[in-house]
């Protein structure tokens, strides 16, 4: 009959990593050692917590100067006003309410913004991109020479329509529209 330990097994790896821990442990020579002593309900445990500071530690500097900035794209850009009104006298709200005259402006929301004054820059980016949606939807239908016929579109509506599409196109582009394909869509409708 073969003699074996029970548990042999589990208390080899065990035996190896306590080997490797105390070799770690003792094998770290520290300049200082920092003893922190307990609170006074543990100090009958006789419990110490030990910090060692390996050796060529430099210690931290207290009058360091600020980082400065490496490029102006670090820069943070504050805009006190981003969405600025648009004064009452501007071009767009006539552009506006010819649109609203002629049937492009469509969902009522968008009607009572035309009414708005002062009207916000967010709601006349908005109002641009509902209307040229609306324009832009006469290209992809099947008939388009004979719709292109009977709608109410002058040539100066779309060029007003481009000129504000210019005039708004950073905004546009944020809202995430592609404002070379409108522009392109609207030549096709000239």
């Amino acid at each position: 009959m073969k003699f074996t330990i029970p548990g042999l097994r589990a208390l080899v790896p065990l035996g190896i990593m306590a080997v490797l821990a105390g070799v770690f442990t003792y094998s770290v020579s520290a300049d200082s050692t920092i003893s922190i002593p307990m609170p006074e309900d543990i100090k009958d445990k006789q419990v110490t917590i030990s910090l060692r500071i390996p050796p060529n530690t430099e210690p931290l500097k207290r009058d360091q100067t600020k980082p400065t900035m490496t490029s102006r794209r670090s820069l943070i850009i504050w805009n006190s006003n981003p969405s600025p009104k648009i004064a009452k006298n501007d071009e767009i709200h006539d552009v506006f309410k010819n649109f609203l005259r002629k049937g492009w402006i469509k969902n009522q929301t968008a009607r009572n913004i035309v009414s708005m004054n002062p009207m916000d820059k967010y709601y006349a980016v908005r109002l641009l991109q509902h209307i040229t949606d609306n324009v832009t939807e006469i290209g992809l239908a099947p008939n388009f020479g004979q719709v292109v016929k009977r709608c109410n579109l002058t040539v100066s509506d779309v060029e007003d329509l481009r000129r504000m599409i210019k005039r708004f196109e950073k905004d546009l582009i944020l809202f995430g529209h592609n404002v070379t394909k409108i522009d392109k869509d609207l030549l096709t409708l000239q």
